[in-house]
């Protein structure tokens, strides 16, 4: 078993979120996993993307509202609100709340998170929460 607190995990930054790289290949050895908690400030998003042709991922809401993206359907979500991307769909997520929104991403198999978030404008990677 390994434990990873939220406070030291590594946090890639975005578009007024930060990625928190919980569960990974690097934290826990993961071979078939990658779980983050992402937190998005009102305004911000997580753009639309696609993982590759294998990955399946999901989100599961926290807490907050948002608006979420996947290929041309569009869907208001809030809190305990599971939301489901089949493999190679395009996906993306953007705070339409006044708060926070906070969620956990979960991407089976896991990929590379850290040349995802280079490629988005603005991207800096951190160390700790």
């Amino acid at each position: 078993m390994k434990v990873v607190h939220l406070r030291k995990a590594k946090a890639l930054k975005g578009n007024r979120s930060r990625s928190f790289q919980l569960l990974t290949p690097e934290t826990v050895r993961a071979e078939q996993m990658l779980v983050t908690v992402v937190e998005v400030l009102p305004g911000g998003s997580t753009p639309p993307h696609k993982h590759g042709p294998e990955v399946e991922s999901a989100y599961f809401i926290l807490e907050g509202r948002g608006e979420v993206v996947s290929d041309r359907d569009k869907r208001a979500v809030g809190p305990e609100t599971g939301i489901f991307f089949p493999s190679g769909s395009k996906h993306g997520i953007r705070n339409t709340g006044k708060g926070k929104l906070r969620y956990l991403s979960i991407h089976v198999p896991p990929y590379d998170i850290e040349s995802l978030y280079e490629t988005w404008e603005g991207a800096l990677l951190t160390l700790g929460g």
